[in-house]
């Protein structure tokens, strides 16, 4: 592994919320809260966040499940 290969790994973290990997250009995807208010799980999480509770009404985070 080259030291450019190492480089570009730490630049791609893993998101707290999702577990992906994102760069400089979906920071505000994973960082940046949604103040969606309306459900006490995911409110001011990250656009990211799944939320898990079956009955979530935000729009953002919707249980997909």
């Amino acid at each position: 592994m080259t030291r450019s290969t190492e480089t570009r790994r730490e630049e791609y973290l893993p998101c707290l919320y999702c577990g992906q990997r994102y760069g400089p250009d979906d920071v505000a995807l994973h960082t940046e809260p949604v103040h969606c208010g309306r459900c006490i799980t995911c409110v001011d999480k990250p656009a990211c966040f799944d939320c898990r509770l079956m009955y979530c009404v935000c729009d953002v985070h919707q249980y997909r499940g």
